[in-house]
């Protein structure tokens, strides 16, 4: 009994085998993740991942890599065997993929795996080799093969009978994520990438790219040529780190999250805390939508990937800094640009001359009060009035008054405007501007009383304070308590019980009808509460309800079938 075994004993090293190859390989994306990454290590230029039954049959990928040299036949499936490094100072500058020995190895615990491959020197000819479930060489046959290799997996979990059942049942789930996958990969990598499924019938290809293409050809091929006029790229230098990438504008949102990809020196990730981010400077232009982007993010050193054996995780140690250059870089391709404008069809950054494009904000008074007498000058000690901002004066023509009392000056004199400081800018309230006179009163003959208008206008600012001031402790003032239908201001909780009321089906049948309002709304007392029914709003509720109760709703297919083209993961969505 287990009470009885107390003792510290080693565990079987096949049992510690299937332990940690349970943690590596745990669904149908890492498996064929893993072979991928060994591709793209390889020098590949051409891969082809193809799936029986979305993989619950077989995985076979075939790339035109450097192929396995045969002294590693033996040791290729070996746990912690690998090429990649040789301690573990190595990871501070690993540029491959993997590193941890672990795939292959792995593979073998959970499924059949199969390899043929062939170097440039032993090209055409190459190499079967067939491992059992510890990763052993158990046999080998010389075929014909180009360079490269070729990995087949088959029987994947068929001795781990819960995993089994779980991909058998969720086939297509775990294949669309795969097709996620691979997705970004075929962004990062320049290499000609095909995935295909083949259940009944012909294979399906969900991803293809172009070999040696470019990032947005590339980026075009994965989201759809119909987002390229919503793509904009970005740029994002710093000391320590360096940001690149396409993000669609607010316009082109999609309705789902599933089109965001991070890439840390070249390596797919998740990189929840960026993402988060990302989506919430997209929302605060686009509410409702969320953005499609590709970024990469290139760290000079200070990067972990040893978190996880998938490694999907990444620690950046100045990950505040790539968060605050991230934001800097998308606010300035998201934000609308001011200056650019739309008139029937034409656009245009900046125009050339700005007084031609710009309305004046104000008028000057210059142009509707006319001149004053010589004798009359603005007193500029005078303290700032609060309300009305007194108007600016010029003089444009000489009086007769004023050439009796001064010496005569050139006619070439230009305008001169003397105008009050503006009122303090902690006035309560701005009020609107004042202006004297009309354009009519601009004769050169013309007297005007201004010791009049300057009495009407203290009349009238004193009368503005009067009722700012009263206007202000209005608002000062408490509501007074509204005790009338059950609720009272003073007590929180009991307005809270009011207003969280709900009302019953069976409570219109207790409402007393007294009246109708405008055509459209009922006035309806229940109990001390007086109730406004619109009478649209429960009309479409009660047909609503009834067709739900009664009405049948019959298809037939179309005479003409309408094609969608979908992608992979959308045509799951709607399957299922």
């Amino acid at each position: 009994s287990m009470a009885e075994n107390t003792g510290m004993r080693p565990i079987a090293k096949d049992t510690v085998h299937k332990l940690c190859s349970g943690q590596v390989i745990v669904d149908l994306a890492t498996s064929a993740k893993e072979l991928l990454e060994n591709s793209l290590d390889a020098g590949a230029t051409s891969i082809d991942i193809k799936m029986r039954d979305s993989g619950v049959t077989s995985i076979t990928v075939t790339d035109n890599g450097h192929g396995i040299p045969p002294e590693n036949y033996p040791t290729l499936c070996r746990k912690h065997w690998t090429s990649k490094i040789t301690s573990f100072e190595d990871l501070d500058g690993v540029t491959t993929f993997g590193f941890r020995g672990e795939a292959l190895s792995s593979l073998c615990a959970v499924a059949s795996v199969t390899i043929v491959t062939a170097t440039r020197e032993s090209a055409p000819m190459g190499m079967s080799l067939e491992y059992d479930h510890n990763g052993e060489l158990v046999g080998s046959t010389a075929v014909a093969r180009e360079r490269g290799t070729t990995v087949v997996v088959s029987g994947l979990f068929a001795r781990w009978p819960v995993r089994l059942a779980d991909l058998k049942k969720n086939a297509r789930r775990e294949y669309t994520r795969l097709v996620s996958l691979v997705e970004q990969y075929s962004i990062i990598s320049d290499v000609r990438l095909c995935l295909s499924n083949q259940t009944r019938g012909q294979p399906v290809v969900a991803v293809r790219t172009p070999p040696q293409s470019d990032r947005l050809t590339r980026l075009l091929s994965v989201f759809g040529a119909h987002v390229r006029p919503h793509l904009v790229r970005f740029e994002y230098q710093a000391e320590d780190f360096s940001l690149e990438g396409h993000v669609s504008r607010p316009e082109g949102g999609r309705g789902g999250s599933d089109k965001q990809y991070f890439f840390v020196n070249g390596r797919p990730c998740d990189l929840p805390r960026p993402k988060k981010l990302v989506n919430e400077v997209f929302r605060g232009y686009c509410p409702n939508r969320y953005p499609v982007f590709a970024i990469a993010i290139v760290v000079k050193g200070s990067v972990d990937v040893n978190l996880t054996p998938d490694k999907r995780e990444i620690l950046i140690r100045c990950e505040e800094l790539v968060l605050r250059g991230l934001k800097e870089a998308l606010v300035s391709v998201l934000e609308p640009d001011e200056s650019a404008f739309s008139v029937a069809g034409v656009s245009a950054g900046s125009v050339n001359g700005s007084a031609g494009v710009k309305r004046q904000s104000s008028l000057m008074c210059e142009e509707l009060v006319p001149p004053p007498p010589a004798t009359m000058k603005p007193r500029l000690s005078e303290p700032a009035r609060e309300a009305v901002p007194p108007p600016q004066v010029s003089s444009t023509k000489k009086r007769p008054s004023e050439t009796a009392s001064k010496p005569p000056t050139t006619a070439s004199k230009p305008p001169t405007t003397v105008s009050k400081p503006p009122a303090a800018t902690s006035a309560p309230k701005k009020m609107g501007t004042v202006v004297i006179g009309s354009c009519r009163n601009r004769v050169q003959n013309d007297t005007h009383d201004w010791k009049s208008v300057a009495d009407r206008l203290r009349i009238k600012q004193a009368r503005m304070k009067a009722k700012l001031e009263d206007s202000q402790l209005r608002d000062l003032d408490p509501m007074p308590a509204m005790t009338e239908g059950g609720l009272s201001v003073t007590d929180p909780e009991e307005a809270s019980s009011a207003l969280s009321r709900l009302i019953h089906k069976t409570d219109f049948q207790r409402m007393r009808v007294l009246g109708q309002f405008n055509h459209g709304f009922i006035i309806a007392l229940l109990d001390c509460d007086l109730y406004i029914i619109d009478q649209h709003a429960s009309d479409e509720k009660y047909n609503f309800e009834q067709l739900q109760q009664r009405a049948q709703i019959s298809s037939q297919p179309l005479i003409h079938p309408a094609v969608l083209e979908l992608g992979v993961v959308d045509e799951a969505v709607a399957i299922e």
